[in-house]
């Protein structure tokens, strides 16, 4: 298997998607060396073709991963590009499995996101039991099986069909915006007055 694997067509093994800071590199890298090892496919960032779109890659990638692995730490918790990811995760509804490599203070969004979600400390635990602990949860959610451990696992969704309106599948943009211009139409009516 190449070191940087890029992303598995349709009808290979599933895969976890690594989302980290650039910066946190030197230990994301170890462990995803350590994933691959104990047999667990990973997919992250290095895999992206010279010229394409990474956006689109990234994309492609997150919807298609069967878990998002998220290496939390100051940085990736303030990077832009981590916080796309995971919003993109939670819309393909995608189990994320946070992995604290640092102390890091959640941002308001991401306590959203993330709030009932079971964070592992890496930074707290011994590597063995953070790797036992990781893979367990990983092989559980990729597999399909109950996750009875530390690693919340939400069901995939259905994608919309060709037809289907996009409000079926994500109401909240709908009736935010509704409610917004209903607002703006009352604030108008009353300033008319």
């Amino acid at each position: 298997m190449k070191d940087h694997a890029a992303t598995p067509a349709a009808g290979t093994s599933p895969y976890v998607f690594v989302c980290y800071a650039h910066d946190d590199r030197d230990v994301v890298v170890e462990q995803v060396a350590w994933l691959r090892r104990a047999g667990i496919h990973a997919w992250y960032d290095e895999a992206i073709e010279a010229g394409s779109r990474w956006s689109d890659d990234l994309a492609r990638a997150v919807d298609g991963c069967s878990a998002f692995v998220y290496f939390l730490s100051p940085r990736s918790v303030s990077s832009r590009h981590c916080l796309d990811e995971v919003h993109f995760a939670l819309e393909c509804s995608r189990p994320i499995v946070p992995v604290e490599i640092a102390p890091a203070t959640l941002t308001p969004g991401l306590k959203l996101s993330l709030g009932g979600t079971h964070r592992l400390f890496m930074y707290q635990m011994e590597p063995g039991e953070f790797r036992r602990k990781l893979a367990r949860g990983l092989s559980d959610v990729i597999t399909g099986g109950a996750a009875a451990h530390a690693i919340e696992a939400r069901p995939v969704q259905s994608h919309r069909l060709p037809l289907e309106p996009a409000f079926a599948v994500n109401w909240r943009p709908v009736v935010f915006g509704a409610a917004a211009a209903l607002a703006a139409y009352i604030a108008m009516m009353i300033a008319a007055r």
